[in-house]
């Protein structure tokens, strides 16, 4: 079995060894597929030392979104900042480290490192449109307010002060990761932050118990702002953010992390131009319905208005109707989606007889 810190030299080798190749040759697609395969072939055999499948997923799941962007349709734009091919590779290494590592403290300093990373693409005559540059201005400001919910925490000043301890952490977190309120479809590695956000601040809420209310009245915001800002701006991936922050607030021991697991993996495999899925994707045994129930089931068993609030906010996913063409899933995703779905399922089932990991 691979050790922890084996396996996060070989992610920091893996890194070097990407972006080192993908600068010096361009980047073919040949390329970029060996190296995103290479990632979630090292994710899956690293996470090893994980001790429950929810856990394995979760490092799966930076490895996974870059599949899913490297092997689907290219949409490169001509006013595509330089180097925009890199970042992916770059966030996705980023997110596989920080889980790898589990720390609240290191997360904040590796997300500082992709944000400067886009500074960097930013600047330039092809950097960010106004919408890129006020994310990038969300994620600096987050990581700010992050840093300081995190003292605070850890000063253990009192249960009142770790309260807004709690809400600075868990708030300043997600404004990095442009949820909620993201503008628009910015740049590739949309979701990366937030693949590697999550399953760090639901490990450091058994430390911290306070951050579990926390994260689940950030996730009613997300969904309740997916829900009221529908008006051609937001995009799928809005509704898997909420899901997946109610998912971390769950209690520790909700069916192992599934939940979680389940909705990180459906992040990953939604692009920003997944304005909708068709209606079969959204029940058992595909993952994003497989995702819905058992934080459905979890909310019910911890906070029955929470699972009311997120029921309600599914109907304009419900209503929505497939549109052919732009927004619909190729058969591959879907028979991703569907195989996916089939291994959460057969994990909670397993877990539920009592095989637990």
């Amino acid at each position: 079995m691979m050790t922890p810190p084996l396996y996060a030299s070989l992610l920091g080798g893996w890194m070097a060894l990407a972006l080192t190749a993908l600068l010096v040759t361009g980047g073919t697609l040949a390329l970029r597929g060996l190296l995103a395969v290479a990632l979630l072939v090292l994710c899956g055999v690293g996470g090893g030392h994980a001790p429950d499948m929810a856990r394995i997923m979760m490092e799966c799941g930076p490895a996974l979104a870059l599949c899913v962007w490297v092997f689907g349709p290219s949409r490169a734009g001509e006013n595509a900042p330089r180097g925009a091919d890199v970042l992916p590779f770059f966030l996705s290494g980023i997110a596989a480290l920080a889980i790898a590592l589990g720390r609240c403290d290191l997360l904040v300093a590796l997300l500082g490192c992709g944000q400067v990373a886009r500074l960097g693409l930013a600047i330039g005559p092809r950097g960010l449109d106004r919408d890129g540059w006020q994310v990038l201005r969300m994620g600096l400001g987050g990581l700010l307010v992050a840093q300081g919910g995190l003292f605070v925490l850890q000063a253990g000043w009192g249960h009142m002060q770790d309260q807004a301890g709690a809400i600075l952490l868990v708030g300043g977190l997600l404004l990095a990761c442009g949820v909620p309120g993201r503008p628009g479809v910015v740049a590739p590695g949309w979701n990366m932050e937030t693949l590697a956000v999550l399953p760090v601040v639901a490990q450091a809420a058994r430390i911290w118990p306070v951050l579990q209310p926390a994260l689940t009245f950030m996730g009613c915001v997300c969904l309740s702002w997916a829900v009221l800002s529908r008006r051609g701006r937001s995009f799928l991936g809005d509704y898997w953010a909420g899901w997946a922050v109610l998912a971390a607030g769950l209690p520790g021991g909700a069916m192992g992390g599934l939940p979680l697991a389940a909705c990180l993996l459906a992040m990953a495999c939604v692009t920003p131009s997944d304005r909708r899925l068709p209606g079969a994707m959204l029940w058992p045994p595909a993952l994003p319905g497989m995702a819905i129930v058992l934080v459905m089931v979890g909310e019910m068993g911890d906070l029955p208005p929470v699972a009311l609030l997120a029921g309600v906010s599914l109907w304009p996913v419900m209503a929505a109707r497939p549109g052919g063409g732009h927004g619909r899933p190729s058969w591959a995703r879907a028979a991703l989606l569907l195989a996916i779905g089939c291994v959460v399922l057969a994990s909670t089932a397993y877990y539920q007889m009592g095989g637990g990991w």
